[in-house]
C-alpha cells in the first residue's frame, strides 16, 4: 500500500530491510520476495532457503530485519516479512519495496 516503506538502494551496497518484530526471536519470521507476480521463499521460519541463488548474501538480523549484501539490480522488487506463532500469523505483514 502506499504506507509501505519505500528503500532507495545503488547496486553494490548492503541493505536492511525492517520487519516488524513483535516477537522475542525469530525463530517464527518467514521473508518472501515477489517480482513479476512471483513469490520466492527467502526465509522460513528463521531459516535460509538454501536453493535460491543469493541466500549466501542474506542474512536475519537480531530483530529479525534482512540484510542483503552486495545488491544487484535482480534484487529490486518487494519483501514481505510474515510471523507466525503456532501456524496464527501475528501482526501485519511489513512489507518493503526495494528500488
Amino acid at each position: 500500500g502506499v504506507d509501505d516503506p519505500h528503500v532507495f538502494i545503488s547496486s553494490g551496497e548492503n541493505v536492511r530491510l525492517p520487519c516488524n518484530n513483535a516477537l522475542p526471536d525469530c525463530k517464527s519470521t518467514t521473508w518472501n520476495y515477489e517480482k513479476n507476480s512471483s513469490t520466492v521463499e527467502l526465509i522460513a521460519l528463521g531459516i535460509k532457503k538454501k536453493d535460491i541463488e543469493r541466500h549466501e548474501r542474506l542474512s536475519l538480523g537480531s530483530d529479525c530485519s534482512l540484510n542483503i549484501k552486495n545488491i544487484i539490480k535482480e534484487d529490486y522488487g518487494i519483501y514481505t516479512c510474515r510471523q507466525y506463532v503456532n501456524d496464527k500469523q501475528q501482526g501485519a505483514d511489513a512489507r518493503v519495496f526495494l528500488h
